[in-house]
């Protein structure tokens, strides 16, 4: 059996559960065919069964003279082995196909969420927690592709069910109108519990990513939560919010288990029926001995088809939650978009943005001070189009008239939150393998992180735990900047790049960060007075405008506004330099 390629998943409808389920389906629909088909005939062949050992017990056991009949059991035997044969046959095929299809369904859903993530971006996070994110790739998914797998049980059980309704009135109308109006009934009594079932797994699904996002914030977080005591109030609230979660969880598996119940006591009742009604036309005399075996074999055979249709209901409901949770986060729009119509060009130059008047010239390395200080990195992101609202030019051409892909090759933003993920040195600084070691460790040499190597076993090929935890602060910022410095793009914008460093450091990353950015525009947000000296221009921003420019020394000494907000961690410090305004400067060790 050839394997799909889930190399594109295509553009998802996300109109309605309905539709988005359709969808998915539509690009399997081969598979998803072939698996129908493979399973009915794995029902059909068990469902024609009893009737042929019906018709061995007949002519062979029987007979037409009541003697029997060798040769005709011979043959209805050599049927029923046949039958055996395909079954077995058809079981094995089945599962593959049904493998196959939840497998394809789950990884192209995981690729539709994985590719709509990558390009609405930070857009995302914005409007949804971080843990709903997770817990969507996490069980939506394969909840979603649980309807894809049961769905050729499904269609074969209707065909069994109706096989058999025919079979059954061929040999007694009675008893086969019992089979046509029960099995309805059957079905309708399990819906019922279906639809009290779908509203309490919404809410559990619901709270399940709310406790997901809290446990993620307190891991991300629990350095900073040790250090000012706030380990038990984040404990209190992810206890909390558990219990609910458990909670709810308990009120799901309580009609879970009214269902199971039910799906065993109603077929039952409906079994127990044509038993009862085909003991009673055989003491009449309506039907024959292996009529009547033949209907026990039916009335057995039917508890399977009709679980298999209540079982598929039920994976339909939670199919349907987890697509509508889907929709959510794929209905978040990009951030940043293509617009249409001929790329403008554009072979570099000044990096300008016309809302803030900071404009860094080709070439140069540019400083941008800002008061407050959170607003460097609004203004870093305008400079970058992390969204549309922005102005912002690249040589002169609009970055919103340029292709995103275009942007993210040419203009790099390095913002202050340094993420690291598991892996080697290596790739932590190289992650496309683009780079010999000789570039990767001149990356290292201006990030001054050389010191990385020494402490972890293998140099380059040395392991950093998840999210660099085995690093400090300082560490993983250094590692962070050689990254962004190995791609050595047109322009790169920095944000506090050596916040979490002591000042010795610093002072060797702003001198070898001017040597190795010469020719390329570069810029930089920041109000160290260790790094402001190596550049060529300052733009000193307050309020979201620039209110002067020129060399940090001009402004130190023209601008008392400007000398204030730059210098006033220095006072009374023992070694020069703040970190950023507000916060303490520590001289010899890197802030964790």
């Amino acid at each position: 059996m050839r394997s799909l390629p889930l190399s594109d998943p295509g553009t998802p409808d996300v109109s309605s559960p309905v539709r988005f389920l359709l969808r998915t389906a539509a690009q399997q629909w081969r598979p998803m065919v072939a698996g129908s088909v493979i399973g009915t005939v794995w029902l059909l062949s068990q469902a024609v069964l009893p009737a042929a050992i019906g018709r061995a017990v007949d002519a062979g056991l029987v007979g037409p003279d009541g003697r029997g009949d060798a040769a005709a059991l011979t043959r209805w035997s050599l049927l029923v082995l046949a039958l055996a044969v395909v079954t077995a046959c058809a079981a094995v095929l089945r599962h593959r196909y049904g493998v196959t299809n939840w497998l394809t369904a789950c990884f192209r859903t995981l690729q539709q969420v994985g590719r709509h993530t990558a390009r609405a971006g930070t857009a995302v996070t914005a409007k949804l927690p971080q843990g709903e994110v997770l817990a969507s790739i996490a069980s939506d998914g394969p909840r979603l592709a649980d309807a894809f797998d049961v769905t050729q049980r499904a269609v074969a059980s209707v065909a069994a069910v109706v096989v058999v309704a025919v079979l059954v009135l061929r040999t007694s109308v009675p008893i086969g109108l019992v089979i046509l109006v029960g099995v309805p009934v059957v079905m309708a009594l399990l819906l019922l519990v279906l639809r009290p079932l779908q509203e309490r797994q919404r809410l559990h699904r619901k709270l399940s990513g709310e406790l997901t996002s809290i446990g993620t914030d307190t891991v991300r977080g629990l350095r900073i939560l040790r250090g000012i005591g706030g380990e038990e109030v984040f404990l209190d609230r992810y206890r909390a919010k558990s219990q609910q979660v458990r909670a709810a969880g308990v009120r799901v598996a309580t009609w879970e288990s009214a269902l199971e119940a039910l799906q065993i006591l109603v077929p039952g009742l409906l079994v127990a029926s044509l038993v009862w009604a085909g003991a009673r036309a055989t003491a009449r005399g309506d039907v024959t001995a292996g009529e009547l075996v033949a209907l026990y074999g039916y009335a057995a055979f039917l508890t399977s088809p009709l679980r298999m249709l209540v079982e598929a209901a039920d994976k339909y409901v939670r199919a349907l939650v987890a697509a509508r949770r889907l929709i959510t986060l794929l209905e978040v729009p990009a951030a940043v978009v293509d617009r249409p119509g001929p790329a403008a060009g554009t072979r570099g130059g000044a990096l300008t943005d016309p809302d803030s008047g900071v404009a860094a010239a080709a070439g140069e390395l540019t400083a941008v001070v800002c008061d407050p200080p959170e607003d460097a990195a609004v203004l870093a992101r305008r400079l970058a189009r992390f969204d549309d609202d922005t102005r912002a030019t690249f040589g002169g051409v609009p970055l919103r008239d340029l292709p995103v892909a275009e942007v993210r090759t040419r203009v790099l933003l390095a913002e202050d939150d340094a993420q690291l993920f598991s892996g080697t040195i290596r790739e932590q600084v190289d992650p496309e393998h683009a780079h010999d070691d000789a570039e990767v460790l001149a990356a290292l040499e201006v990030a001054d992180a050389r010191d990385v190597l020494d402490l972890v076993d293998g140099g380059l090929a040395g392991t950093v735990t998840e999210r660099g935890r085995s690093l400090s602060g300082g560490q993983r910022q250094r590692l962070a900047l050689a990254r962004v410095l190995a791609r050595d793009p047109e322009a790169l914008v920095l944000v506090e790049p050596t916040s979490a460093v002591d000042a010795h450091t610093e002072a060797r990353i702003a001198g070898r960060l001017r040597a190795a950015r010469a020719g390329r525009t570069t810029v930089v947000a920041t109000a160290s007075p260790l790094v402001l000296p190596q550049v060529d221009h300052v733009c000193w921003v307050r309020d979201g405008h620039v209110v002067a420019t020129g060399r940090h020394a001009d402004l130190l000494a023209t601008d008392p506004g400007y000398r204030a907000f730059v210098t006033r961690d220095t006072v009374g410090a023992a070694v020069p330099g703040p970190r950023t305004p507000g916060r303490p400067h520590l001289p010899l060790e890197e802030h964790p």
